[in-house]
C-alpha cells in the first residue's frame, strides 16, 4: 500500500524564509495527523534546499517557473488527454508523485495580484499540472487581488474556480475575491499559515552557533536596563525604493537617530536569506549591507558599532529566536511581522501591500503599518508612537493571538476532515 503523500508548491526552505514558515509548519501540522506521510515540495531553490533538508520523507523536484511551464506542463496536458480514455501514462518521478498526492497545496503567499504580470504566468502553472491529473489544488491562507486588470481577473476566475478551496488570508483578500462571484462554499477566512510554527518544525539547521551568542548579547543588554529593537528590512523594498528615487535607509536611519539619547539598541536582520549569492531576489543581506554601508558613513562610530547586523543565513526558527529576544521589532518583511505578532513582541510595519494591513487589523494593529513611500517625518512619527506605546501594544497582542491562532488553525481542521 502507498504512504499518503501530499505536494507542495510555493515553498522553499532557501530564500524566503517567509516561504520556509508556512512550508515547515504545513509539514508540522500535517504530521500531528499521521506521522508517516510523504511531501513532495516543488522548490524554487531545488538544490539548496535539497542539500538543507535531511528529511528522507521530503523530497525535493524543481519548482522553477520554466521548468513547470516547459515541462510539468506539457506532461501534465499528455496525461490529462490519455486520461479521458482511463490510461493512466508513466510520467517523470516528479510529475508522478505529484499525480499520487491527496492534494496539492499552494502556499504562495500572494497570487493574482494585478501589476505581477509575470508572476500571474506563476500562478497559473505552478497548480495547472495537478488540475489537469484531476489532483485536487487547493490554496491555503494567502493575499488575493485586486483584481482590476482584465487578464489577471479573468485567470483569477478560471482558476480560483477548480480549486477546491481558497483560504483568504485576511478581510481585504476576502472582498477582492467576493468581486469574482466564486460560490460561497469555495472561499474561508484563515489567518496566516506561519501563526501555527513551532520551533520542532524546522527542517534545517544553520548557523545555529552563531544564533546563540548573539541572542545571548541581546538577551544580556535587556537584562542591563536598555531595549533591544529588531529590524527587518526588505531587498523588494530596497530595489523598488531605488525605482523611485526614494532613500530607504535614510528612512530607518531616522528611526535610530530619533533614539540616540534613549539606550537603544539595534539588531538588523534578514527573513530572505542566500548568503552565497549576489543577487537581491528573496535576499535581504543585500539591504542590510547597503543599509550598514549608509549607516556607516552617517553615524558617530560608537553608536554604529553599537548596533548588530545579521549577513548570514538564518531559518524560520532562528528568526523568532532574535525577535523573541528583543522589545520590539520593525519589519518591511511580511513573515517577519508574523513572527513578531505571534510571539507577541510589539511589532510595527514599514510596507506595501494590503497583505500587511488585513493582518495587522486582526490585533488592532493597523495604525502601526505604514507605506515605505511615506515622508520620513510620517515614519518617524509612527515610530515614535509605537515605541512610546509598547506595553499596551504587547497587551493588545496577548488578548488577540488565541483568537488569530484560532482562525489560522481552520485550513488544518479542513484539511484533517478532507483526507483523514
Amino acid at each position: 500500500m502507498k504512504q499518503k503523500q501530499f505536494s507542495f508548491m510555493g515553498g522553499s526552505i532557501w530564500g524566503n524564509r517567509g516561504a520556509e514558515a508556512m512550508l515547515v509548519t504545513s509539514i508540522g501540522e500535517l504530521r500531528k495527523m499521521a506521522p508517516e506521510l510523504e511531501f513532495n515540495v516543488f522548490s524554487v531553490y531545488p538544490k539548496n534546499d535539497a542539500q538543507l533538508i535531511k528529511d528522507a520523507k521530503v523530497r525535493i523536484f524543481n519548482g522553477k517557473p520554466l521548468q513547470m511551464a516547459l515541462w510539468h506542463f506539457p506532461w501534465a496536458l499528455l496525461a490529462a488527454f490519455f486520461r479521458l480514455f482511463k490510461i493512466k501514462i508513466p510520467l517523470p518521478k516528479s510529475l508522478a508523485h505529484m499525480r499520487d498526492s491527496e492534494a496539492l497545496l499552494d502556499i504562495g503567499g500572494i497570487t493574482f495580484s494585478d501589476g505581477r504580470t509575470l508572476q500571474l504566468l506563476f500562478n497559473v502553472f505552478t497548480i495547472w499540472p495537478a488540475m489537469l491529473m484531476g489532483v485536487p489544488v487547493i490554496k491555503l491562507s494567502q493575499a488575493t487581488g485586486p483584481f482590476k486588470k482584465p487578464m489577471n481577473r479573468k485567470l483569477a476566475t478560471i482558476f480560483f474556480s477548480k480549486s477546491e478551496k481558497v483560504f483568504s488570508r485576511g478581510y481585504i483578500s476576502s472582498e477582492f475575491l467576493k468581486t469574482l462571484h466564486l460560490p460561497g462554499e469555495k472561499v474561508i477566512d484563515a489567518a496566516d499559515i506561519a501563526f501555527r510554527y513551532e520551533p520542532e518544525y524546522a527542517l534545517s539547521d544553520e548557523n545555529e552557533g552563531r544564533v546563540s551568542l548573539l541572542e545571548k548579547k541581546l538577551l544580556d543588554v535587556r537584562r542591563d536596563g536598555s531595549k533591544v529593537v529588531a529590524v527587518v528590512p526588505s531587498s523588494l523594498v530596497l530595489k523598488q525604493s531605488r525605482k523611485l528615487g526614494i532613500n530607504y535607509p535614510a528612512k530607518l536611519l531616522n528611526m535610530v537617530l530619533s533614539t540616540i539619547e534613549d539606550n537603544v539598541n539595534y539588531v538588523f536582520l534578514p527573513n530572505g536569506t542566500r548568503a552565497s549569492s549576489d543577487k537581491i531576489m528573496n535576499n535581504d543581506i543585500i539591504a542590510i549591507r547597503a543599509i550598514r554601508d549608509y549607516f556607516a558613513e552617517e553615524l558617530p562610530k560608537d553608536v554604529f558599532n553599537g548596533i548588530d547586523w545579521v549577513d548570514f543565513d538564518l531559518n524560520t526558527r532562528a528568526v523568532r529566536k532574535l525577535i523573541k529576544a528583543s522589545d520590539a521589532c520593525v519589519s518591511s518583511r511580511f513573515h517577519a511581522m508574523v513572527a513578531g505578532l505571534a510571539l507577541c513582541v510589539p511589532t510595527m510595519v514599514i510596507g506595501w501591500s494590503h497583505k500587511y494591513q488585513e493582518t495587522l487589523t486582526d490585533f488592532a494593529m493597523q495604525d502601526y503599518a505604514v507605506d515605505y513611500k511615506s515622508t520620513e517625518l510620517k515614519i518617524l512619527k509612527v515610530y515614535q508612537s509605537f515605541l512610546a506605546n509598547n506595553k499596551q501594544i504587547a497587551k493588545t497582542l496577548t488578548e488577540h493571538i488565541a483568537d488569530v491562532k484560532q482562525s489560522s488553525g481552520r485550513q488544518f481542521e479542513y484539511l484533517k476532515d478532507r483526507f483523514f
